[in-house]
């Protein structure tokens, strides 16, 4: 405002360059040289009111630029570039572009000075807006703490799960033995149980738990576990850029706070179990949220999730997610059976020759086929188990199925009562198929031990309730099918006469 009053006095009014001095609080050296630079550019006070102070300034204490000698600029970006690759040095690439120049070429010194000056252009970030309660931003810590065995004495490093809300940046921390898909997806269970409430978006990094491959047609393909877990809280996994850490400089952030905060506070400490950590953990956690931050006007990271998270997040479904692991695009086989941990489970014989997907719990498998449901099996831990339901057989192989299992009964009445009831029994417990199989079983074991022999050993098979073709075999196996149990040798023999035993004659 100044210059342009000096300006205004200097163009319409016949005042002294000393009194116009004055006025404007400038020396008269000051004034005559506007007066004169006003002369030389040729300009009218209407001119000078439309142009801003930056192109006033620019327009008239140019002296500078103008007696500045011009270089001629080399492409920095191609510099940049250049000095990354081995071996070359700022010199080098001096020489080369001053030699490829007949004049006008800057000084060495300038060179530098230049190219600092746009490395430093680079470093231009961009503070990105983040809605309320949109984005949960995950990700492990490069630092670890250790639990130690109290044995030992050992210190095994565990990992550090971190979780940051974009907005109010309430954090979570808790430590798994692995970065494995299963401590992956307990972590962020337990994160959407502390925040009682859900994001829209998950933003986790590239680690495989979390991402099989990048490709540039199809971007981002998501571990199908990791995307069955997010589609049971329906939230949607938008994972970083490679090798762009600023994609998540929230969690980055977390990240180094935990570090300090937690890491630090801990590090004196020693535990000899991952719950003695979590819980040590938790405790710092709740000062940490709850301590204000001279940034955000002294409010916590409680406080902000409170007023601006939590009123737009969503609740928690009722049924917290119960880990399962996946196999995709398995081609079912001939024998419509898929195979999982050397098990067989089938599937409807339609299926044959088609693609299916497997997820199976802690204690079930089941079968999808277009994400349609398909079949469900109770999850065995044996191997080498068949498992059929009848509704996948096609009727031919059910009819075979239950003329064998006809003829299988019927063989169970003549080798004995206790095959026999065995086989009842075995029935009871499993499935057909599974029976079936058993059946086989003991048929083989009648003739390569005899039926005597097998209907004694399914007689004490039967008072052990052990209803397995194991427990049958291993009694052949072993000899002891004779051998009376513990129980029935109690039972059948009488107690030897001892001074402190009572008769029946004490009791007259």
């Amino acid at each position: 405002m100044v210059q342009k009053n000096l300006c205004r006095l200097l163009l319409t009014t016949d005042m002294s360059n000393r009194d116009i001095g004055q006025r404007c609080n400038v020396s008269h050296n000051t004034a005559g040289r506007y007066r004169q630079r006003l002369r030389e550019e040729g300009l009218t006070w209407e001119q000078i009111s439309e142009l801003s102070q930056e192109a006033l300034d620019a327009r008239l204490n140019n002296g500078r630029e103008r007696v500045k000698k011009k270089f001629v600029e080399p492409d920095w970006s191609h510099i940049h570039v250049e000095l990354a690759r081995p071996g070359v040095t700022m010199t080098l690439l001096y020489e080369e572009y001053a030699a490829g120049l007949d004049s006008s070429p800057m000084s060495d010194r300038e060179f530098r000075r230049r190219y600092d000056r746009y490395k430093r252009s680079l470093g231009i970030v961009m503070r990105q807006p983040r809605r309320p309660g949109e984005e949960l931003f995950v990700d492990y810590s490069g630092k670890r703490p250790a639990i130690t065995d109290p044995n030992t004495g050992v210190r095994t490093p565990v990992e550090m799960w971190v979780g940051v809300l974009g907005s109010s940046r309430k954090t979570f921390v808790y430590c798994t033995l692995s970065q494995q898909l299963p401590d992956w997806i307990d972590a962020h269970v337990r994160a959407f149980a502390y925040f009682d409430a859900l994001p829209q978006h998950l933003v986790p990094d590239n680690l495989k738990s979390a991402v099989v491959k990048i490709s540039r047609k199809d971007g981002h393909y998501i571990n199908p576990t990791y995307q069955a877990f997010a589609d049971h809280y329906d939230v949607m996994v938008m994972p970083t850029r490679a090798r762009k850490p600023k994609d998540k400089a929230a969690v980055e952030g977390g990240v180094r706070i935990a570090q300090m905060w937690i890491l630090a506070r801990l590090r004196n400490r020693t535990f000899f179990s991952l719950h003695d950590l979590n819980q040590a953990i938790a405790e710092l956690l709740l000062t940490l949220n709850s301590k204000p931050m001279r940034a955000r006007g002294d409010r916590s990271r409680n406080e902000l999730f409170e007023e601006i998270d939590r009123p737009v997040m969503r609740s928690l479904p009722v049924q917290p997610y119960e880990y399962a692991e996946w196999k995709i695009g398995v081609t079912a086989p001939q024998d419509y059976h898929i195979v999982w941990e050397r098990n067989y489970y089938s599937i409807p014989f339609g299926l044959v020759t088609r693609k299916v997907n497997l997820r199976v719990t802690s204690s079930t498998v089941e079968a999808y086929y277009q994400d349609r449901l398909v079949a469900t099996h109770r999850r065995s831990y044996e191997v080498d188990g068949i498992f059929t339901k009848e509704e996948h057989q096609p009727p031919a192989h059910r009819l075979y199925g239950e003329e064998q299992m006809a003829e299988l009964v019927t063989w169970a009445q003549t080798a004995g009562e206790a095959v026999h009831q065995f086989m009842q029994q075995h029935q009871q417990a499993h499935s057909a198929a599974a029976s079936m199989q058993a059946f086989r079983g003991l048929k083989r074991l009648a003739r390569d031990c005899g039926a005597e022999r097998l209907d004694r050993a399914c007689a004490r098979a039967l008072r052990m309730r052990a209803i397995t073709i194991t427990s049958v075999r291993s009694m052949l196996s072993r000899g002891i099918e004779n051998t009376p149990l513990q129980d029935d040798a109690a039972a059948n023999d009488p107690i030897a006469p001892h001074q402190n035993v009572r008769g029946a004659a004490d009791y007259e």
